[in-house]
């Protein structure tokens, strides 16, 4: 390994060396693609190229190729249209292996660009006895764009020296150079993870890399039984979904490491693969902070060499490498059990991982206030699945929309709007549409008020006596005023239809209303919680539905009982319209 940071040293000594398979790449056609591409920018004058790939040893040429023209390298997290507006704002050129949607700028096919044979130009790269060596600008950099803790995206700066120093300290802790083993991934090189372990790790250490990535547990284990020995490069979203059907009595030889990052596996997913012998490395870390530290048998984490650790007074972890700009602070709670080793106990801010992709809670929350439905939204780790939840409370036009489309429109459109600003994981799959969001005087929704949400039916409003009741009534004590069996007592409450109502399930999808059934029950349940009456019903007489009530209305409920008679009068209003109304007579008390 070399440890100049001039320049990198690709440790593959002879032009047929392997580099790459599926396709095989020789080491001669890699460097004749490095060294066109580099040819190439330096004619267009190009000082800033964004980078998308599917196939990773062509995004290895075309990073090295980038930098040893002195272009500074944006990698796009995914292709989504604010991810796009800040590449093409930023760069002046795609490069790419597939054609690209809506570019405004020119893409460069390096797939198309690749020649069959060496060129014969002037070559870029020196020879080594032991590889070649292809020297680098200091200023060789890429960035990469992660989701911030405000909620605003980031841009990381990663110099080539930070890159080129984790990759070293890597490959020598776990002694990666010395193994002859094809490495395999189901994670994308446009991320920092990727970029780390898919592109330089294994350029540095001379490892043979497959270009396409496996995404399910099905393609990694038939990639997996084409090599003889293999480094899995995988995430706990995908161990933690392996199924036993595989041939793992095929497959297990053959792992020289599993490494997996991008969020801490399970605990009962990690004990039972260390128990079936799996050769499992994990590595915390982050895209701003590189790799900070990595376990393997022991429940907790070891820095790497050369990373200092430190803790504030609410033990928030702030971390010092050879791959960071200065000290990087963390959201992350960490505990301190020696100087060797922490446990993570979980993060101070709004960031939360779902499938290994971190969500920041607050951009998803951004993206869907932009929308004219949403006046105010809360979202969460769902309580019904490990997704997210969106508490909505739903503007003048969102509630019309509602009661005018239904409730799938709403979420429907709410949700399209999200999707073009974040990743898809993150775009809430629970919704819930109280009339208020009930925020306490810090602004703040307790976990318990999200969980009652989600998991609370709601099957009728909260009904208030009325001011012109209230007025005319001096007492606020109900005990002093409404004897169960006092004649003539009647009662005016009021409230506001909520948008979750059960009993607009089947009422109709795209024309909510409250059914009259549900709003009869209702004046019975409310009678009875006053105490104006009891016993046994024995029949409905005079019973109307005349107008709709729907999600939203503002509604009157009067109740009026007549003890002589035994019976309860009731009425139901929205505004001036009457929705419902009747008597309701009762048995004879014992």
């Amino acid at each position: 390994m070399n440890e100049a940071t001039d320049g990198i040293l690709l440790p593959f000594p002879h032009a047929d060396s392997l580099v790459a398979t599926r396709p095989a790449m020789r080491r001669s056609h890699f460097q004749a693609i490095v060294s066109q591409l580099q040819r190439q920018l330096q004619t267009r004058g190009c000082t800033h190229a964004a980078l998308w790939f599917e196939d990773t040893a062509l995004f290895s040429c075309a990073l090295l190729g980038c930098w040893a023209a002195g272009v500074q390298v944006l990698l796009a997290p995914d292709l989504l249209d604010d991810t796009r507006a800040w590449a093409q704002a930023e760069a002046t050129l795609w490069i790419s292996d597939q054609a690209l949607p809506d570019a405004t700028m020119p893409v460069l096919r390096l797939d198309a660009l690749a020649p069959a044979t060496p060129d014969t130009a002037p070559d870029v790269f020196q020879e080594h006895a032991d590889g070649l060596f292809l020297p680098l600008p200091a200023d060789a950099c890429a960035f990469l764009r992660t989701s911030g803790s405000s909620g605003a995206p980031r841009v990381i700066r990663k110099r080539f020296a930070q890159l080129h120093a984790e990759a070293l300290t890597l490959i020598r802790a776990w002694s990666l150079h010395a193994l002859p083993a094809t490495l395999i991934a189901s994670v994308s090189h446009q991320h920092m993870y990727g970029l780390t372990f898919r592109v330089m790790v294994p350029l540095h250490a001379g490892l043979v890399l497959d270009r396409i990535p496996s995404r399910y547990p099905e393609t990694l284990a038939e990639q997996t039984q084409m090599y003889e020995q293999c480094i899995w490069i995988t995430s706990p979203a995908l161990l933690q979904r392996l199924p036993d059907s595989l041939p793992w009595s095929a497959i297990l030889p053959r792992l020289s490491r599993v490494v997996s990052a991008g969020g801490v596996l399970a605990e009962t997913t990690r004990k039972r693969l260390l128990q079936c012998q799996w050769p499992l490395h994990e590595i915390y870390g982050s895209t701003e902070t590189g790799v900070i530290a990595t376990r393997h048998e022991q429940s907790g984490w070891t820095p790497l060499p050369g990373v200092r650790l430190q803790t504030d007074s609410e033990n928030r972890l702030a971390v010092c490498s050879p791959w960071t700009d200065g000290t990087e602070q963390t959201a992350d709670v960490i505990s301190r059990s020696d100087e060797h080793s922490f446990t993570l106990l979980g993060r101070a801010d709004r960031i939360l991982k779902l499938e290994d992709k971190r969500i920041s809670l607050n951009r998803v929350e951004q993206a869907a206030l932009a929308h004219l439905y949403v006046s105010d939204i809360h979202c969460a780790p769902s309580p019904l699945a490990g997704r997210l939840c969106a508490m909505v409370e739903l503007s003048a036009e969102g509630i019309a929309a509602f009661r005018q489309h239904g409730r799938r429109y709403v979420i429907q459109s709410v949700s399209a709007l999200v999707r073009k600003a974040v990743d898809p994981l993150a775009v809430p799959r629970h919704w819930r549409f109280p009339l208020a969001l009930p925020r306490n005087a810090q602004s703040k929704i307790t976990r318990q008020q999200v969980h009652d949400c989600f998991t609370q039916p709601v099957r009728g409003p909260l009904w208030e006596r009325s001011a012109a009741d209230a007025s005319a009534k001096p007492s606020e004590n109900p005990s002093e005023r409404r004897l169960p069996t006092a004649p003539n007592t009647e009662w005016s409450l009021s409230a506001r239809i909520p948008m979750d109502l059960v009993y607009f399930q089947g009422h109709f999808p795209s024309f909510p209303l409250v059914p009259g059934v549900v709003q009869l029950g209702w004046a019975l349940e409310q009678a009875r919680a006053r105490k104006l009456c009891r016993g046994e019903t024995q029949r409905i007489e005079n019973l109307k539905f005349q107008h709709f009530l729907r999600p939203a209305d503002p509604c009157t409920m009067t109740l009026k009982w007549d003890n002589d008679k035994r019976k309860l009068y009731f009425t139901v209003r929205t505004g001036a319209a009457m929705t419902a109304s009747g008597r309701i007579a009762f048995a004879d008390s014992a």
